[in-house]
């Protein structure tokens, strides 16, 4: 088998759900016939298994410390789904070495035919090393102007290090003031992969512990991620060339000059909005709600 496609599921903005969004994606992909490995990357803030039935033993962490080796802390999900959590214990994360994350992700790709990298909220060493050590980058957002503005932020920062960025998912989608899911890719001059509308059962299903595409395959969420997991299927990887504007190599040093890389991102976007390395030609957002429960264009100053 051909080595597994490793796709980096981010967003800086925490709550727009990156774990949800790489479970249900990687239930769907199981059950599409192919195999998936999901790896937690939030090494501060573990909380796979609140989503997930399953008690692990071993962890990442245990694995980047070098005590146990990966196939130990794999857990069988679905029958072609396993997950590879993090500790939950904060006095676990000093004990890491990050910089391992690479021969992990290596040592996965040739068993499985995916695999997802749950990437925690923020920016730090932890959240930007995974966009590079990653085939593509996939956005996760929701239709709300602080969401927007830090997918932009995230695909800049992904840029930055060489990643590719595969496009955008909009959970909860719908709702609100907010354009149509296909406008806001537009603003954010990437593609569009799919929308995940708003749909009580998604909260239903976590109460329990289990996916949605498990807890009620035939609701709209669970269709929308299916229709998500289709799209990869039969989509190919991309080419990994590089650009001139990138700053991390996907090395060690990618954790040492995460400050830089950040700086450099924001530096990019004038008008602080996280912009792409392209100055924004038509739209900018705007909202006078001050919960953040839509938003609209707006022309820019002097147009």
């Amino acid at each position: 088998m051909a080595d597994g496609r490793v796709i980096a599921v981010a967003g800086a903005k925490g709550g727009v759900g990156k774990t949800t969004t790489a479970i249900n994606i990687g239930v769907a992909l199981a059950e599409a016939g192919e195999t998936v490995a999901i790896v937690e990357l939030d090494l501060a803030m573990a909380n796979i298994i609140d989503f997930l039935q399953f008690e692990p033993e071993r962890t990442l962490h245990d694995v980047l410390s070098g005590t146990v080796p990966t196939t130990e802390a794999l857990y069988p999900i679905e029958e072609r789904l396993h997950v590879l959590p993090a500790g939950t214990e904060l006095a676990e994360f000093n004990a890491i070495n990050v910089a391992a994350l690479a021969p992990v992700i290596r040592s996965l790709r040739p068993a499985y035919d995916f695999v997802l990298l749950d990437t925690a909220a923020g920016v730090s060493p932890e959240t930007i090393y995974p966009l590079r050590l990653a085939d593509e980058v996939m956005i996760v957002s929701t239709p709300r102007v602080a969401s927007i503005r830090d997918a932009k932020k995230t695909i800049e920062l992904a840029h930055r290090v060489n990643g590719e960025v595969a496009g955008v998912v909009f959970n909860r989608a719908g709702t609100g003031r907010a354009p149509p899911p296909e406008r806001l890719a537009g603003f954010l001059e990437t593609d569009l992969i799919g929308a995940i509308p708003e749909d009580e059962t998604v909260a239903a299903a976590q109460d329990m512990s289990r996916p949605v595409t498990l807890f009620d395959p035939d609701s709209d969420a669970a269709a929308a991620f299916h229709e998500i997991a289709d799209t990869l299927v039969l989509s190919d990887a991309p080419s990994d060339d590089e650009d001139d504007n990138v700053l991390g190599t996907g090395g060690f040093s990618d954790l040492q000059n995460a400050e830089e890389i950040v700086k450099s991102a924001a530096e990019a976007d004038p008008d602080g909005m996280g912009g792409t390395t392209k100055p924004l030609e038509a739209d900018e957002l705007s909202t006078g709600d001050p919960d953040d429960n839509g938003f609209e264009f707006v022309k820019r100053k002097g147009e």
